[in-house]
């Protein structure tokens, strides 16, 4: 078998979590690869900073900043963030994969799109607006390059690289102009801090009009006095692309959501060509379900290799194939993995199974509803025994005893035949309380688990709840319980103290702190049974726990 000195083995991030395959494209500071989630068992897309950017504090930042924008979001036409580390080398996201190629890549291969395709293109990217708008986010680069296509066509808005988050330091100074200029609103143009989102609505302006004539101009501001620039646009579109392109902002449309009404209108009053239209979506190759070892013959990332030194295989294919893959060399600090499939939770452990929480604090001591049935089964066929063991037995005469001798052990063995009915139905009612509390904490743990992303709901003091949620989930036995009643109680404490969250976060919130109420009250009962009579009696005897 021929060796091949070249064949490398697929570069790993994240501590070997993420490995790379396939380079998707290039941008001016950024390349975006194709990698396998090793935690959530699929393809993404990793945006790494390329290597002459690494040291550069201000493209750190503001690399960091579209992650920081990107987390916000849990929306259809805005790429879901799976991962950032911002302190790994080179920095890097891992996002959701949308691996058709942009609306633009579509218009250089099939030519202007069709209206009714365009305006489908354009009403997606509105939606992703909207949503950011309403966080207080002006995109500042919104172009066809930009709007990438899923495997079911799907728009996904991306590069929130420039975008400027409110109440947050932008990281262009005033004066200066960043972004693509045919697509840039005047005032952009002279000062980019500055811009509001009637920015964005000019540039959905301009991208409606690229879509419809494969063309670029940056001067749509003055088309109503050129009849010649939109002479290829239906008369009905180049209304809505002259609103949305107004030279002062005022002018133009007030939001998003009134452009993509005009544009809905303008679409229902188009008479349909009657023709049958090319697809958004040019279907790829399948993914393979898991990631090959080593990447193709002559294949490598030259940018990548400059921080995360390649593995070269020396060694036959087919050998080299059957090999474990190691993580490339280096290590990183990354952030939790906060986002778990809401779709699977983890299956509940049945009443039989002891949480793994309290095996430290009672040893040993039964769990669960079969188990007190079968105690107080025990107690009750012991009595049973007892009673007819004495009615078995031969009456023997009793010297030198009297009637109020026999009188007293009468009574002594109803006393005893009580306690015994008293101390099995003090355990019961503990063991019941007990229980009740287990499956409390349970349910508010794995409430927890399934509402992880509600770190990512936070605008302010995120890094203080990452780190809580942390020791939630690294943590064993009954300091990992303690974990998720301080998470909870922080949480709580925050959104009532007027926490900024986005929306949705509330229910999110509501759900937690429900689940850490109904455990509070189930260990408030433990505690009184145990402490109660006829329960308190068991647990002296030895017979029942008390609450921690």
């Amino acid at each position: 078998m021929t060796r091949d000195p070249a064949i490398r083995v697929a570069p790993r991030l994240g501590n070997g979590r993420f490995c790379i395959v396939d380079r998707l494209g290039d941008g001016g500071t950024a390349t975006v690869y194709l990698c396998w989630d090793e935690v959530r068992r699929q393809w993404c897309a990793l945006k790494a900073l390329q290597s002459q950017f690494v040291d550069d504090e201000e493209m750190r930042a503001r690399f960091s900043l579209e992650a920081e924008a990107l987390a916000m979001f849990t929306h259809p036409n805005i790429p879901r963030l799976f991962h950032h580390d911002p302190l790994a080398r080179p920095p890097f996201m891992v996002i959701e994969l949308a691996r058709c190629g942009s609306t633009m890549d579509w218009v250089r291969t099939n030519g202007p799109m069709p209206m009714a395709l365009a305006a489908d293109v354009i009403f997606q990217v509105c939606q992703a607006l909207i949503a950011a708008h309403t966080e207080g986010i002006v995109h500042r680069d919104v172009k066809p390059h930009n709007f990438l296509l899923d495997d079911q066509g799907i728009c996904k808005l991306t590069d929130f690289g420039i975008a400027r988050l409110a109440e947050t330091t932008s990281l262009t100074a005033t004066g200066s102009q960043i972004g693509t200029f045919s697509f840039m609103a005047p005032e952009q143009r002279s000062d980019t801090k500055s811009v509001d989102h009637r920015a964005d609505v000019y540039s959905l302006g301009a991208s409606l009009f690229t879509l419809l004539t494969a063309r670029t101009s940056a001067e749509l501001f003055i088309a109503d006095t050129d009849d010649e620039l939109l002479a290829d646009v239906h008369p009905i579109f180049r209304e809505v692309i002259l609103k949305a392109t107004r030279y002062r902002a005022d002018d133009r449309y007030p939001s998003v959501l009134v452009l993509q009404t005009d544009l809905m209108n303008a679409l229902s009053r188009v008479p349909s060509a009657g023709e049958d239209q090319p697809s958004l979506v040019q279907a790829p190759s399948p993914l393979p379900p898991r990631p090959p070892k080593l990447l193709a013959p002559g294949l490598s990332f030259p940018d990548l290799e400059k921080l995360v030194p390649p593995e070269i295989v020396d060694d036959d294919r087919d050998g080299a194939t059957g090999s474990s893959v190691t993580a490339s060399s280096g290590s990183w600090s990354s952030l939790p993995y906060y986002m778990p499939e809401r779709t699977k939770p983890n299956p509940r452990p049945q009443r039989s199974q002891t949480p793994d929480y309290l095996d430290s604090r009672q040893p040993g001591w039964p769990n669960g509803r079969d188990e007190r049935d079968r105690l107080a089964r025990e107690v009750t066929e012991e009595v049973r025994r007892a009673l007819q063991r004495r009615e078995e037995e031969p009456e023997e005469p009793v010297w030198g005893m009297g009637v109020a001798t026999t009188a007293i052990l009468a009574t002594a063995a109803v006393v005893i035949l009580g306690l015994l009915v008293i101390v099995g139905g003090g355990m019961a009612s503990v063991s019941t309380a007990k229980w009740s509390a287990d499956e409390s904490a349970t349910a508010l743990m794995q409430a927890l688990h399934e509402e992880s992303g509600v770190v990512h709901q936070l605008r302010r003091d995120r890094t203080r709840f990452e780190e809580a949620y942390n020791l939630f989930r690294e943590g064993r036995g009954q300091a990992r319980l303690d974990a998720a009643l301080a998470f909870v109680e922080a949480l709580d404490e925050a959104h009532t103290g007027g926490l900024t969250m986005n929306e949705g976060a509330d229910t999110q919130v509501r759900r937690l702190v429900g689940a850490r109420n109904t455990y509070m009250q189930s260990q408030a009962r433990w505690l009184a049974a145990a402490t109660r009579f006829p329960g308190s009696v068991a647990v002296r005897s030895g017979l029942a726990g008390p609450p921690p």
